[in-house]
């Protein structure tokens, strides 16, 4: 008898142990899925900037590292949530493997359905901006690849916020992001938002001018924003890499001996229009880009330029030309001298020959 009820007893406190342990993790739970809640459902600063962020997702990960990595790309408040919800909605397990284009302004339901869609994964078009194109024809050429409108491509220039930290380095001015959308070949998906294909862009420049860029261009005496400006009148200027260089050496030359820079490519900016020849009175147009009517460099740059002539703009030749006139139409090569009366003799010799 004394057995039996030493075996209840025993039994009565393994069961207590077990409702309280039950008990305990149930409060723990909860506090956890309440805190995550909250977390998640605090709403972002206003001032948070959109920003579009590739992620891949590997064969066989789970939504617990999905989760995480959305997390740490700053696309969800909270990982913990993101997973609790997505085995509430029953799309835990359901995720594809791949590459897929997400933003930072899309909600949880949305990203779910994407990552476990499979026409979601990065497929699209194609295309092409070349070196040199003005956000004015980049906007254009994606609106003639039916990929978006000109105008809500100039309009998202202007309204939306990017979270990249060289853009503090610029100054407001009409076309900030000029010179900063770095030409390339892109993939984009037909239905792209305007702000995701400059976010893109935005991401290219980023990646593609390093750290140490950054510290010539303090070795020169130069902001980065001063940088691209020389890049893209080498870019608009040159047509041969090597001579790239050279005339960076021209622009530097002119600047520190407070010579007007006179780049016809600065006119042409002013005016909006390229021309095979300016008028006298063309370089009369009163605009900060002038740089026959204004001494120094242009308030910003004039097109995109590639790294070639950024590189140009960082590394210019050194030598004692402060002039270039175009030698051959067909090579983009130039004539350089040293003094007026040079450059004046060189302009009458090919401006004949063409």
């Amino acid at each position: 008898m004394k057995k039996i009820v030493t075996h209840l007893t025993k039994g009565i406190i393994n069961l207590c142990i077990l409702l309280v342990m039950i008990l305990a993790c149930a409060f723990v739970g909860n506090l956890a899925f309440h805190y995550a809640y909250d977390i998640a459902h605090q709403p972002f600063p206003e001032s948070r900037s959109i920003k579009e962020v590739e992620i891949t997702i590997e064969q066989g990960a789970t939504t617990k590292e999905i989760a995480k990595m959305l997390e740490e790309e700053g696309l969800v408040k909270n990982a913990l949530w993101f997973e609790l919800k997505s085995r509430y909605f029953k799309y835990d397990g359901k995720f594809k493997e791949g590459t897929f284009l997400l933003s930072t302004n899309m909600d949880e339901e949305e990203i779910m359905k994407i990552l476990s869609s499979e026409g979601s994964k990065r497929e699209g078009i194609k295309v092409t901006i070349p070196e040199g194109f003005t956000v004015e024809k980049i906007a254009q050429r994606l609106e003639d690849e039916s990929i978006v409108k000109r105008d809500e491509f100039m309009e998202a220039l202007k309204e939306i916020n990017y979270d990249y930290d060289f853009l503090s380095m610029i100054p407001e001015r009409n076309n900030r992001l000029e010179g900063y959308l770095f030409p390339d070949t892109y993939e984009v998906r037909k239905d792209s938002e305007a702000s995701e294909i400059i976010s893109k862009m935005l991401r290219r420049f980023d990646e593609i001018v390093k750290p140490e860029y950054y510290e010539r261009a303090e070795e020169l005496g130069y902001s980065m924003d001063q940088i691209i400006t020389i890049a893209s009148i080498i870019e608009q200027e040159a047509k041969l890499d090597e001579e790239r260089p050279k005339i960076a050496g021209v622009i530097y030359n002119r600047l520190e001996s407070n010579m007007n820079l006179q780049m016809c490519s600065t006119v042409m900016y002013a005016l909006g229009k390229r021309k095979d020849r300016l008028l006298y009175s063309d370089l009369e147009v009163d605009s900060p880009y002038n740089t026959y009517l204004y001494n120094g460099l242009p308030i910003g740059p004039i097109c995109n330029p590639g790294e070639a002539s950024i590189k140009a703009a960082l590394y210019p030749e050194k030598h004692d030309y402060y002039y270039f006139v175009l030698k051959d139409e067909e090579t983009g090569e130039h004539e350089f001298t040293r003094t007026g009366e040079e450059h004046n003799l060189a302009k009458q010799k090919y401006n004949q020959k063409f």
